[in-house]
């Protein structure tokens, strides 16, 4: 092979190898780091305490996984599951499953129900589309607005269910978050904790002064307020990627959807979609359900 000819194969390689190459230790050090101390009073809770703490399943694209766990979501009435959009964009109804009752998800407890349907918030798919690599790696980067879903079941289901929030949680309430990969050492077991949430202010701050390798938002993330809240401000929970779409309860009711950290740092505060801003559209969609 000529040296002209080489260097057409090899050159467009050496152009796309480099920089990951360069990248792989920041991104190696961003995801090692630590996960935060254990805040008291976390630990294991049962399904039979928080029985509307679900399980959303793609057994095709995630069987190598406990439970075929894609997200986590909370059930909200006999046939509907909220949960984050970003959790449903990539999968048909048909590939999903809801797995109700199982505190490990290395068992067979519980109850696995089909679906029939999802709805995802079109201004989050929307914003989605209109993110960009160069946007996060040379400035601030806005999320899209309303990470919120519905998932409906293919059959009605007897299980207790959580009420939605009617108005915004202010800052400083107790709240309770759960997930399936909060552990301190990861194991699929459904975990809560308690924590507060977050001043407007102050989880604007925080998210505007966040910084991280991973692309897109390498300079800071801001976002509508309207759309979403923060717990964890004072001390971070542990929150890892798979328990998206989970639950802040607060007085009982559902509060917010995990939807997304604007850092890999343990000390950052977690962003959810404000439940209550959203509720009367998906009453709505609830109540058409047939």
């Amino acid at each position: 092979m000529s040296k002209a000819r080489k260097w057409w194969v090899l050159g467009p390689l050496f152009v796309i190898l480099t920089p990951i190459v360069a990248y792989s230790p920041f991104l190696v050090w961003e995801y090692s780091r630590p996960q935060p101390d254990i805040i008291p009073g976390s630990g294991p809770v049962s399904t039979a305490t928080a029985p509307w703490v679900v399980v959303i399943g793609n057994p095709t694209t995630m069987s190598d996984r406990p439970g075929n766990k894609l997200c986590v979501g909370t059930l909200v009435a006999p046939r509907a599951v909220v949960t984050a959009t970003h959790c449903l964009g990539h999968s048909k109804p048909s590939e999903l499953t809801v797995t109700i009752g199982r505190d490990d998800l290395r068992g067979n407890a519980g109850r696995v129900v089909k679906v029939a349907g999802t709805w995802l918030e079109p201004r989050y798919t929307q914003g989605v589309a209109e993110e960009s690599f160069v946007g996060g790696a040379f400035g601030r980067i806005t999320m899209a607005s309303a990470d919120i879903g519905l998932v409906t079941l293919a059959e009605p289901v007897d299980t207790p269910t959580l009420p939605m929030a009617d108005a915004a949680p202010r800052a400083g309430e107790a709240a309770t978050v759960y997930g399936w990969r909060m552990s301190p050492d990861d194991t699929p077991v459904l975990w809560q904790a308690p924590t507060t949430v977050g001043e407007d202010a102050e989880c604007v701050r925080r998210a505007a002064d966040s910084a991280r390798f991973v692309p897109p938002r390498w300079h800071g993330v801001s976002y509508d307020q309207s759309s979403y809240l923060c717990v964890g401000t004072e001390r971070a929970i542990r929150l890892r990627a798979t328990d998206s779409g989970s639950p802040v309860v607060v007085n009982g009711r559902l509060a917010g959807v995990a939807a997304w950290s604007a850092s890999a740092d343990p000390a950052a505060p977690d962003y959810y979609t404000k439940v209550a801003t959203f509720r009367p559209h998906l009453a709505r969609l609830i109540n058409d359900i047939r």
